[in-house]
């Protein structure tokens, strides 16, 4: 749409992995944004690359838990360090309008909004101040390639509290936790090994000679309300174009295999599981 300022445009960043694992979960994510948001959404595919000019090029991903683990930190920069942007792994549903998280106010002094407070917060879904964010952050080409980046950047958000502000709103409701659907904004079904779309995209990870990145063991959600929501959501994506083989790279396509930490011993990581 024309004539709109940067304020009338959300810039979703979103992080996923490259060989088509995450292909349901980017059909659901897409539509549900956009079905629901108010204003235009923007979405740029975090995803490791052969393409040295793309910014997530050449990183050292060794100790994340998965292929997009430290992308997160590279919004501020990548935007110029201009205006602000919102991150969230891929494994979103949004159930609210996006705009509401994008046009809260920061708080004097704040760089990130994002799930928490007291000793506990979460970036897997943050609004950044980008501009505030570059007096902080350390440069990206820093960041890329120091394989503890994203374990130290977290460290850093936690000790600088005076940063970090609480958005309002369950804009990262982890695996459903206490709520019922209709009191979540933003469904972030985490546990990697209950992830809804795991199924599939093991199966057909099988037919291109890649692994899939998650070498844990599956189970069943927890929530069957919520299992039966995606797949709900997924249908409706599909039928309104947001077909699951337009997220599926083929041949070239392929990034291959991803350097990162093993997941064979994963346990059920949230308190909502037990």
């Amino acid at each position: 749409m024309e004539g709109l300022s940067d304020m009338d445009r959300v810039k979703l960043f979103v992080g996923c992995c490259s060989n088509g694992e995450d292909a349901e979960s980017m059909a659901v994510l897409e539509h549900s944004v956009k079905k629901n948001s108010s204003l235009p959404v923007d979405i740029t595919w975090m995803m490791q690359t052969h393409d040295e000019t793309s910014p997530y090029y050449g990183w050292s991903t060794e100790t994340w838990a998965t292929p997009f683990s430290g992308f997160r930190w590279s919004l501020p920069e990548v935007c110029g360090f201009e205006g602000r942007a919102i991150y969230c792994d891929s494994d979103f549903i949004w159930l609210s309008d996006i705009a509401e998280l994008w046009n809260q106010e920061f708080q004097d002094g704040k760089i990130v909004m994002a799930k928490g407070g007291d000793n506990s917060w979460r970036y897997c879904s943050a609004l950044w101040d980008c501009e505030a964010a570059g007096r902080v952050l350390p440069p990206l080409s820093d960041i890329k390639k120091t394989p503890t980046a994203h374990q130290q950047l977290m460290g850093l958000f936690s000790q600088n509290r005076q940063f970090v502000q609480a958005f309002e709103g369950s804009w990262n409701c982890i695996d459903g936790e206490d709520l019922s659907l209709d009191k979540i904004d933003a469904l972030h079904y985490s546990d990697m090994s209950t992830q809804f779309h795991l199924p599939r995209a093991v199966a057909r990870m099988e037919g291109t000679g890649l692994k899939h990145w998650f070498d844990g063991v599956m189970k069943p959600h927890w929530r069957e309300d919520l299992q039966k929501e995606f797949e709900r959501q997924l249908t409706e994506a599909e039928d309104a174009g947001y077909k699951v083989e337009n997220y599926i790279p083929t041949g070239n396509e392929l990034f291959g295999e991803y350097v990162k930490e093993s997941q064979a011993n994963y346990r059920n990581a949230h308190k909502w599981s037990q």
